[in-house]
């Protein structure tokens, strides 16, 4: 679910904790060869290690997407627990941090720039492919080798439950699943307390996990907010991604070079508590 919402300066009930990122940002819109055979895991690794790139070490996890959906009893279950941004196909991406991998990466990018008829023998272009497998393995789709219940902290709530906690001018980096173009903004997240709470630098953690990956905007939202549900348990979550520029759309098509995207996923209470919704967006424009 998207909602853009405008926020008022109405109290909320039991907000009585907000933690803020960093507050000097200015919300003013203008940041919108392949490889053959079997090789043994273990030495695809070191391998991977020698070519100096740093992959988790995570094993694969499973995800209730799509047909998985018709697990849950009803939809009044599907509403509260559910992912609102429901996916019909299955996710099969996967990232195996192994040799193979690797070069098949690298070939691609090396067919790519073939296909433009690059002059490999200029300096620029010889160890592109290298490059780019080695920055998209480590950086920008290594979300695909984390899960959140890897990286984050839980502690108990000693403060009492119905406290708000907020986090925001979170920056985070993402590929368009459209078309492989980057798109960066800031991210802002919210929950009311119940029994436990969460490290506050790991609200960050976890969107920077679904962000590395190659995403759509809304998709992010939901399945931070989703597995904020899972892991704490709160009264609600809310996850709003702000000052978003998508460079496939101001580099190309109408080129909207100003355009900046909001988009706001709600979950438990914020889906009905207009006043808290409204709250959270003043407190995070303030």
């Amino acid at each position: 679910m998207n909602e853009n919402t405008n926020g008022g300066k109405d109290s909320v009930p039991g907000a009585k904790a907000q933690a803020n990122g960093n507050n000097n940002h200015k919300h003013n819109g203008t940041c919108n060869g392949s490889h053959n055979g079997n090789h043994d895991s273990e030495i695809a690794l070191e391998a991977i290690d020698g070519l100096g790139i740093s992959l988790p070490r995570v094993s694969g996890g499973t995800v209730v997407r799509g047909g998985g959906l018709d697990t849950l009893q009803d939809l009044k279950e599907l509403d509260e627990h559910g992912p609102s941004f429901i996916e019909p196909f299955e996710p099969t991406e996967r990232l195996t941090g192994d040799l193979e991998q690797y070069q098949r990466i690298e070939k691609a990018i090396h067919d790519l720039l073939d296909a433009f008829n690059v002059n490999w023998k200029d300096p620029n272009y010889t160890d592109t492919p290298k490059r780019v497998a080695k920055a998209y393995m480590e950086f920008w789709a290594n979300g695909y080798g984390r899960q959140a219940e890897d990286e984050v902290t839980v502690f108990p709530n000693s403060s009492g439950s119905g406290d708000l906690v907020l986090v925001k001018d979170m920056k985070f980096y993402s590929l368009c699943s459209h078309h492989l173009a980057p798109f960066t903004g800031y991210g802002a997240i919210a929950y009311i307390a119940n029994e436990t709470l969460l490290g506050l630098s790991k609200l960050g953690r976890i969107l920077d996990i679904y962000a590395r990956r190659f995403q759509l905007q809304e998709r992010i939202g939901a399945q931070t907010a989703d597995k904020l549900m899972e892991l704490l348990n709160p009264r609600g979550v809310m996850v709003v991604l702000y000052d978003v520029e998508h460079l496939c759309m101001s580099s190309r098509g109408v080129k909207l070079h100003e355009a900046s995207t909001t988009t706001v996923a709600t979950r438990g209470i914020f889906k009905n508590e207009a006043q808290l919704r409204s709250e959270v967006m003043s407190l995070i424009k303030s």
